[in-house]
């Protein structure tokens, strides 16, 4: 008999008896929207992780297996925010692995383990008092709050010397190594954490430095390798365990130093940033030193709060990164801190590194005055009381005044943007994929990204007000084609902003059984053959027994010439399953 079409599936037995059945049906789909591609990722010259990826899949694709074909395998994963880092198969590259990858139909997001650094200037000067105090009216705010044993200052930094006489005493929350180098303490071979931690909490009751928030305590979280890099996956790893954290722990508050940079938007790190944030935990970032307008991340993220580096004259540091992203400034020159012991206890260092921690003591003294703010309030308190003459790029809203931010709250400056869409799975239709939205501003420059859940929509926070563009791209299941929409938006300030995006998901369909066939073999091939007499989208799977420990399927589907038009080994962990237009 001629074959015009097969399905071949074989059965790896994981228990005595298998009973998978196999269904082909036929879907008749109304109102799909011709498809369009888009691929807007481009990290060409970056600097990022050899022999790494990070990837984010959603819940068609099982990642192991599919790694497995590959030559490849997970190092380690992040089912919070459903991103994994995976190795590099030998013979491929970061580069082409990722282009392989992107392939997959259930890979959303794949991209290289970036490269960071912290953002420091080394100042081999006489002693200085810490005049950065006077300049933004702590001891003023003193006087209200010195802060809270339950508000937090975590510190993702190089390390932390604990042996240090000025941390002797403190109260040492959760230390944590984000590395996975083995090294268990919180060792500082680069003096970079001790010197950022001290400016923002060591304990002014005793020692030769004081830092602004003076009785919070401190969680040290080591993102730099005992070999001295820092990666993407560290900072993601952190964020999640500080988020984790504040879950686990809703007694405290915590606020986070980051005072650390690079080129690249990574897409992995900011669903950390977002998850925390959701976990009403702020990041507070330094802005970078590279003197002029360049895009750093994770300063430029919409709902951090950037950090300049200011002069005792209040005008810009000359190193001090210059952007429209920027929240506030604070003193960044000749910054008189603690140091490792070994280094000589004590020294001056510059840089946006040291701005950046001025702000997040001052943050957590405003938490420990108002306990119940969210982070988007924390940092529009921040920066609507800032000293300055209104928003430049060089100082966002002006030096940062403690005192000040300790008084009244001030309005709501910020908005939110709502985007909803037609990609909403249900019992009716079964899963119909994910969609991932890209937020641009008006300059063109990347602001935030979110996917689809199962509500079909994604909630942008912390947007100043604007008209910016909202991009969706959508693999359509039901076409086997990328779609990609666009429209602007308007977001104004203290209200939800909502867009919708009518893609090409059906509205209704209909569903024929045309064969099914329970199998009941140990292991081998089943071979089904039938004819398509009319175009459609047809779907072929097994039943969910599959994911019951039961049988082991994969589906294999040929053309009449014996050309290989599909396969799939599982789609989420429960079945094998394909669905196209035939």
């Amino acid at each position: 008999m001629k074959k015009y079409l097969a399905i071949l599936s074989v059965l790896l037995v994981a228990a005595l008896f298998t009973g998978c059945s196999l269904f082909p049906t036929k879907s008749v789909e109304t109102e799909v929207t011709p498809p369009v591609t888009a691929d807007i990722f481009d990290y060409t010259g970056l600097d990022y992780q050899l022999g790494e990826v990070l990837v984010r899949t959603d819940s068609t694709i099982s990642l192991d297996k599919m790694l497995s074909k590959e030559g490849s395998e997970v190092l380690q994963e992040w089912s919070q925010i459903g991103w994994s880092l995976v190795s590099v198969p030998e013979g491929e590259t970061v580069t082409s692995f990722i282009k392989k990858l992107r392939n997959y139909k259930g890979v959303l997001l794949a991209e290289p383990n970036m490269m960071y650094e912290t953002d420091k200037t080394p100042e081999a000067t006489s002693y200085d008092q810490q005049w950065g105090f006077d300049n933004m009216n702590a001891e003023a705010a003193w006087d209200i709050t010195t802060g809270s044993e339950n508000v937090i200052v975590a510190v993702i930094d190089t390390g932390l010397d604990l042996t240090h006489p000025e941390f002797v005493n403190k109260t040492i929350i959760a230390p944590y190594n984000a590395t996975g180098d083995g090294i268990e303490d919180m060792i500082d071979a680069d003096t970079h954490g001790t010197h950022v931690a001290g400016i923002a909490a060591a304990d002014g009751n005793f020692g030769e430095v004081a830092g602004v928030a003076w009785d919070c305590p401190i969680m040290p979280v080591r993102a730099q390798h005992i070999e001295g890099y820092i990666s993407s996956s560290f900072l993601v790893e952190a964020m999640t365990y500080i988020a984790d954290y504040a879950q686990e722990n809703p007694e405290y508050r915590i606020v986070v130093n980051m005072s650390i940079g690079g080129h690249g938007y990574n897409f992995a790190m900011k669903d950390a940033i977002d998850y925390a944030f959701d976990n009403g935990v702020l990041l507070i970032t330094s802005a970078g030193n590279d003197s002029k307008r360049v895009v750093s991340y994770p300063s430029a993220y919409n709902g951090v709060v950037s950090v300049a580096a200011s002069t005792p004259w209040d005008t810009k540091a000359d190193f001090s990164t210059i952007g429209s992203w920027n929240s506030v400034a604070a003193p960044g020159v000749l910054i008189y801190s603690t140091i490792p012991v070994e280094s000589g206890s004590h020294g001056n260092m510059q840089g946006t590194s040291m701005a950046s921690p001025y702000v997040t003591g001052a943050a957590a003294l405003l938490l420990s005055h108002n306990p119940d703010l969210t982070p988007l309030q924390i940092k529009n308190q921040i920066e609507q009381t800032a000293r300055g003459n209104g928003f430049s790029e060089e100082l966002g809203y002006g030096i940062i005044d403690i005192e000040a931010m300790l008084g009244e709250l001030q309005p709501m400056t910020y908005g939110s943007l709502d985007v909803t869409t037609s990609i909403i799975s249900s019992d009716e239709l079964g899963y119909v994929g994910q969609g991932i939205i890209t937020l641009f501003d008006e300059e063109g420059a990347l602001v935030g990204w979110g996917s689809t859940g199962e509500d079909g929509n994604y909630m942008f926070h912390a947007l100043k007000p604007a008209i910016y563009t909202v991009n969706l791209t959508y693999y359509n299941m039901f076409t086997g084609e990328y779609e990609f929409a666009s429209q602007d938006a308007m977001v104004k300030v203290d209200r939800v902003n909502t867009i919708f995006f009518e893609v090409g998901v059906p509205s209704e369909i209909t569903k024929t059984v045309e064969y099914e066939e329970d199998i009941n073999t140990e292991e081998g091939y089943t071979g089904i053959s039938f004819t398509v007499e009319e175009k459609g989208f047809f779907e072929f799977e097994t039943s969910e027994l599959a994911g019951e420990g039961k049988c082991d399927t994969v589906l294999y589907l040929y053309d009449a010439d014996d050309n290989l038009v599909a396969t799939n080994d599982d789609f989420g962990t429960l079945f094998s399953y394909i669905g196209m237009n035939l």
